[in-house]
């Protein structure tokens, strides 16, 4: 089996679907995913993964180091580094001095903590705008879900039901609120055609630049999290 010399999974995926075999680099996973129709075509698939090796590498080695929810650990958060703090004891997670403390007994819980802690900032965060948004425009949303979505950031759904990805609250508010914006336009304007950025950005000025800051630093939020 093809090795890569940056130490990154390579999870070989059968698809019957599938017409060629091909690959990609998932960022949300930081894994390389190879594709192929049939079992059969592993060694296609491995050979492939072989020639691609050098592009493969340059590609990763422009990957932004993982930042796990360690104490101690630097994290991008409402589009800065912060810096993780454990502090024995319970409540709810806290800022100070570039620092997220958050409070856990012990240390073996300090993870899981952490990521249960930005979720819900983040959700109290995108409730709140996204509420904002729609008072302003009239409409109304059904409800709203965070996740750990892999591929958007957020969406909306026929039912009126809004959607975000917890790693929102790692970027800066206003990213943030041109995400909550974005979506809740789309309560009124079911694609992106000229009414639709008009309502965007009636909302939220040019959103021109937030979209590029998500664009440039999706990999960065991705590693939020990630194992070393």
């Amino acid at each position: 089996m093809p090795t890569l010399r940056i130490n990154v999974p390579v999870r070989y995926v059968i698809r019957p679907r599938a017409r060629r075999v091909s690959l990609r680099i998932d960022a949300a996973k930081r894994e390389v995913i190879v594709v192929l129709p049939r079992a059969r075509d592993r060694k296609r698939a491995e050979d492939l993964v072989r020639d691609k090796a050098s592009w493969l590498e340059e590609h990763l080695s422009h990957w932004p180091l993982p930042m796990p929810f360690i104490p101690g650990g630097v994290i991008l958060f409402r589009g800065k580094e912060f810096v993780l703090a454990h502090e024995i004891g319970r409540g709810a997670a806290h800022e100070a001095d570039n620092r997220l403390i958050v409070p856990c007994p012990e240390a073996a819980s300090f993870s899981g903590r952490t990521r249960r802690a930005l979720i819900t900032l983040a959700r109290e965060n995108l409730t709140t705008q996204a509420q904002l948004h729609a008072d302003a425009l009239g409409v109304e949303f059904s409800a709203l879900s965070v996740r750990d979505t892999a591929s958007r950031w957020g969406s909306c759904s026929a039912a009126g039901r809004l959607n975000f990805s917890w790693r929102l609250i790692c970027t800066p508010p206003e990213v943030l609120d041109y995400v909550c914006a974005h979506e809740v336009a789309h309560l009124i304007e079911h694609n992106h055609g000229p009414r639709f950025w008009a309502l965007v950005d009636g909302r939220v000025g040019d959103s021109k630049p937030h979209k590029r800051w998500m664009r440039d630093n999706s990999a960065r939020l991705f590693a939020v999290g990630a194992e070393a």
